[in-house]
């Protein structure tokens, strides 16, 4: 009787689907099938779910290549037949065009650039993800039969935590739920106690490890989020000093805030809200750029090669776009040499130095003189020198120069008591270090032997930085303090791409062969086997590349060299001014000429943004051959990456295990990025260009950028330059 029973509940429960799917969505569905018909087999509604099989409602679209039983593939469209979004734009009411214009944003956040069978494809839940300089929020789909539900509705299986960090191959996550709250005992969390402060220099995985050997069985997503509710419990009461955890810790959860902007920007459409044009002299040049606008602005921009994706087509005929999306970061080249067949119009802000062979200073003499340049500056503006601690070597080794200045006859020991020298009381007036339980977790002796002790007598004052909209605000922030990071410090020294030599991925060229190398051997197979360089495309690559090689100060032969000057020449500007990246606010050059002049130096009027390895010294001491050499002295082993500044570091601190053991580790993923704001760019008048908050609409950029502003300002067309070019 009972299964009679369940058997009429679950056959009600079906035909009420049924008809819920016939009556609302029917219609919506029919104009999607004709609007596609020609760039996909078929276009399905179907349920998403998460790896907890829950139901998952954001506005969602993915394009899938599903296999048949005879081996043929089908190209489909699967649009979330859960989605409020979808459901208003199937109950009427709305024109065609609006259908078609939210329709192709959805298509084209849809696709992934691959070569290979199996699509790629991209959640649209993740609004700078979609539109930012890369697609990341990926789940590799099998290229099987489409799978069904009991109501034969289609349905996928998606992890919206998946973060992908290049342009194919992602990390495999497996199927199992990834539980990051679980329960802890007082013994337990003693042990992770421990086990952070003994290892959490090199990772989470190293603190999962370690703690096994307490017999306690956690994965590394719980021991991070459960180490923030500890350092949150800890400093719990106070006032300004609390270092609290993220409210938000899987990266769905964290970008909520950004899949409420998606849809309210969808509304906004469907209502026809108003746009306003934007009301300004576009610039010369783009300095920061997302390769998507070059999508945006390219003309043969159809449904077939949809604006918002960067497709293969993209990837491959523009040469630096290619480089870019291998890099995961838009690149900008110093140089100029590599932007001359860039699609768009770059301009750069500070050029490659030329070599002085009279330059003759030593790290530590360049970190201390900047450190007193910085102070003697924050004191003349009246301000405090800020500094952002993320415990990683760059931070950590900026953060010594800063004390070894104000506190110059004061060293750290272990124990109490221990401590060398004496303080000045006084330092708190002039330094703030911002960190996180990250940058705890990161190099915990640090904050427990120097700045807990200098925060307790007065020296400096400890203040929290939870997540990117604190780093957001900096932009904002009082002219009363003058904030110095540690960006630059990589590409001073090398690439993180580095570890591929170490880690397995997809970089098999590198990771088989090693950083000694020919970089023939190594990176440029790993574009060709990636699809970033066609084979065809290889000579007139090469030809486009190779004087980029010679320009360089230093004889490019191996793979680490080469690794290296891509990012001092490349990847410099970008991440000089990637927190504009992170800005909320639509604003005009006049407002934002002091932050990035005090960015690079020239105006020191405003306390925005310092980076400590800006100045020229560092890259001159780069570029000498003996320097060179020790900036990762054994190219077998990774702990070895920026030795020079360890040993700065080691002269301060004496702790050898962060000098023998600690890696390169990237600090900016450990910041919660909860911003919802995309930008496309900013022009070298700091015009930022935006069309919406997440810029997901052509036909929006069109409108607030009428007349082909936009692709005047910006979009190169080679064929006319070149011509131009021979005439001359």
């Amino acid at each position: 009787m009972r299964m009679q029973l369940l058997s009429v509940l679950q056959s009600a429960l079906e035909q009420s689907c049924q008809r819920r799917r016939t009556s609302v969505i029917s219609p919506f569905l029919k104009y999607a099938k004709s609007h596609f018909r020609d760039v996909c087999d078929d276009v399905v509604e179907s349920t998403f779910l998460d790896q907890r099989n829950q139901v998952l409602d954001f506005p969602c679209c993915l394009v899938v290549l599903h296999a048949s039983t005879d081996e043929s593939m089908s190209k489909i469209l699967h649009l979330n037949r859960h989605s409020q979004i979808v459901h208003r734009l199937a109950r009427g009411g709305v024109q065609e065009a609006i259908w078609a214009e939210i329709l192709e944003i959805m298509w084209s956040s849809g696709h992934w650039p691959s070569p290979q069978k199996d699509l790629h494809p991209t959640c649209l839940m993740c609004g700078r993800l979609v539109c930012g300089p890369h697609k990341q929020m990926v789940q590799q789909l099998p290229s099987r039969p489409l799978r069904r539900l009991a109501d034969e509705s289609p349905v996928l299986k998606v992890n919206p935590d998946r973060l992908c960090r290049r342009i194919s191959d992602p990390w495999m996550l497996e199927d199992a739920p990834v539980v990051r709250h679980c329960f802890w005992d007082p013994e337990d969390s003693e042990s992770l106690r421990v086990s952070v402060k003994q290892v959490g220099y090199l990772s989470w995985d190293a603190v999962r490890e370690h703690l096994e050997s307490f017999s306690v069985q956690k994965t590394a997503e719980q021991c991070q989020s459960h180490w923030r509710e500890l350092v949150n419990a800890e400093h719990d009461g106070t006032t300004q000093n609390t270092l609290r955890a993220l409210e938000n810790r899987s990266l769905g959860e964290r970008w909520k805030r950004r899949d409420d902007s998606i849809s309210a920007e969808m509304d906004a459409m469907m209502e026809e809200t108003e746009v306003e044009n934007v009301e300004t002299d576009l610039g010369s040049g783009l300095i920061l750029w997302c390769p998507l606008l070059a999508c945006y602005l390219s003309p043969e921009s159809s449904l077939a090669r949809p604006p918002a994706s960067l497709l293969p087509e993209q990837i491959q005929e523009d040469f630096l776009v290619g480089l870019s999306a291998f890099f995961r970061t838009p690149l900008v080249d110093r140089t100029g040499l590599l932007n001359q067949e860039c699609s768009l119009r770059l301009a750069v802000l500070d050029p490659i130095p030329d070599m002085d062979e009279a330059f003759s200073k030593d790290l530590a003499t360049i970190m201390d003189q900047r450190a007193e340049s910085l102070l003697s500056l924050a004191a003349a503006s009246n301000c405090k020198v800020e500094v952002l601690w993320s415990g990683g070597i760059d931070s950590t080794s900026l953060l010594i120069a800063f004390l070894r200045a104000l506190q110059p006859h004061w060293r750290p020991g272990e124990g109490e008591g221990r401590c060398r020298g004496t303080l000045d009381p006084q330092g708190s007036d002039r330094m703030i270090v911002r960190c996180s339980a990250d940058s705890i977790a990161e190099y915990p002796w640090f904050h427990e032997q120097v700045l807990l002790k200098l925060q307790g007598a007065g020296a400096i004052d400890l203040e929290p930085l939870a997540d990117s909209e604190e780093v957001t605000a900096l932009w904002e922030g009082p002219a009363s303090r003058l904030t110095v990071t540690g960006e630059c410090g990589d590409q001073i020294f090398g690439s993180q791409l580095l570890e591929a030599a170490f880690v397995k991925s997809e970089l098999h060229a590198i990771y088989e062969q090693g950083l000694d190398a020919p970089w023939q051997e190594t990176l440029l197979p790993c574009l060709l086997e990636m699809g970033v360089v066609r084979p065809d495309q290889k000579e007139r690559w090469l030809a486009w590349f190779l004087p980029f090689v010679d320009r360089c100060p230093v004889k490019i032969s191996t793979t680490f060299d080469l690794l290296w000057w891509l990012n001092l020449a490349c990847k410099w500007q970008t991440v000089c001014l990637r927190l504009f990246q992170r800005s909320g606010a639509q604003r005009s050059s006049a407002e934002l000429g002091d932050a990035r002049s005090s960015a690079h130096g020239l105006d020191q009027n405003s306390g925005v943004d310092v980076r400590a390895v800006a100045p020229k010294d560092f890259q001159q001491w780069s570029f000498r051959p003996e320097h060179h050499a020790a900036k990762m002295p054994d190219h077998q082993r990774w702990s070895s990456y920026k030795q020079p500044l360890k040993e700065y570091i080691f002269e301060y601190t004496q702790d050898t295990n962060y000098f023998e053991h600690k890696l390169k580790a990237g600090s900016l993923c450990q910041v919660n990025d909860a911003s919802q704001f995309v930008i496309m760019g900013v022009d070298d008048q700091l015009n930022i260009i935006r069309f919406g908050e997440t810029c997901l609409s052509k036909r929006q950029m069109e409108r607030m950028y009428p007349n082909d502003g936009l692709r005047k300002a910006f979009w190169k067309s080679r064929e006319i330059e070149a011509q131009a070019e021979r005439v001359v």
